[in-house]
């Protein structure tokens, strides 16, 4: 007996699917992680328990590959789901700067010398090759925000859909484009690249955090009923849920900035790691929970704004 074709709408069955993959993302990199902390070498392999400072230290372990890919596949992701609300036009801003978190390296704080950059007690670094690849990958950012900026501004203005929300994202992108670009290559302000985001310091930490924090108003957002026409209304549980997951997450981000700032009283505590995986934890719960609200949704938000 052939089986009966489901009746949901192509449409609704890529914004289900999109939505699901951010769930999968997060699984994929925590799974990453978690094996490069009990892997102590893969070749040949041997188990242990080497735990990292952070997720964002997976860029120095065979873990790289997972953790930049994934950061990439969410931006796209969190682009291909642009849509018509306030809450869609802060994902595109985070979309924005996803990319930026697997470009940039985090810092490493040792007392001996990587490659030529020398590392003091407390004070953070990277390997010298990490930084030719940071200002590659930077490069290529800016050039491509430039291409997407164009291109979205050319079909608005072909097809006649002004969407005020696609300029101020595209204004955000060439920005910060534009900022980090200067950061890394103008000889004023490069000199202690990618370490001189004046007064924060590391260009990592900056981008991180605007990323969780911006998307930290999107679940509140949610949590007061339907933000696009013909929306699912979330049930009570699931505005409950939605508001839980902005405050711990802002609370997840006061720890984040408290172990940075703290590093010393922690010690050896891998406070930051915990905090980065909560913090992508409540990600995914996020977008596991709008999945279900938003699952028969007659018409999901498109990158194209309605006709007026």
């Amino acid at each position: 007996m052939a089986a009966v074709d489901s009746p949901a709408t192509t449409p609704q069955k890529t914004h289900r699917h999109l939505r699901l993959s951010l769930v999968l993302i997060v699984f994929a990199l925590l799974v990453g992680v978690a094996l490069q902390s009990v892997v102590v070498m893969w070749e040949p392999l041997m188990f242990g328990w080497n735990p990292l400072h952070s997720i964002s230290h997976a860029i120095y372990t065979p873990a790289r590959d997972v953790f930049v890919g994934a950061l990439l596949a969410v931006s796209v992701v969190l682009l291909a789901l642009s849509g018509r609300s306030r809450a869609t036009t802060l994902l595109d801003v985070c979309a924005v700067f996803a990319p930026l978190i697997a470009i940039v390296p985090t810092g490493l704080a040792d007392t001996r010398a990587v490659g030529h950059i020398p590392c003091p007690v407390a004070t953070d670094c990277i390997p010298a090759g990490y930084v030719g690849s940071a200002k590659a990958g930077i490069a290529v950012y800016a050039v491509v925000v430039v291409a997407v900026v164009i291109t979205t501004a050319v079909i608005r203005r072909r097809t006649r859909t002004p969407n005020r929300a696609a300029v101020l994202v595209s204004a955000i992108a060439l920005v910060t484009a534009a900022v980090v670009t200067a950061l890394a290559f103008a000889p004023a302000l490069n000199e202690h690249f990618p370490f001189n985001f004046w007064p924060v310091n590391s260009i990592h930490f900056v981008v991180t955090l605007i990323f969780f924090g911006v998307f930290a108003a999107v679940p509140i957002l949610y949590s007061r009923g339907p933000l696009d026409p013909g929306e699912t209304p979330p049930s009570p549980r699931q505005r409950s849920i939605y508001r839980w997951i902005t405050g711990l997450l802002i609370a997840d981000l006061v720890l984040l900035v408290a172990a940075v700032v703290f590093r010393q009283v922690f010690g050896e505590t891998p406070v930051v790691l915990i905090g980065e995986a909560v913090a992508l934890v409540l990600f995914a719960a996020f977008w596991w929970v709008q999945t279900f609200q938003r699952w028969n949704d007659p018409d999901p938000p498109s990158i194209a704004a309605p006709r007026s």
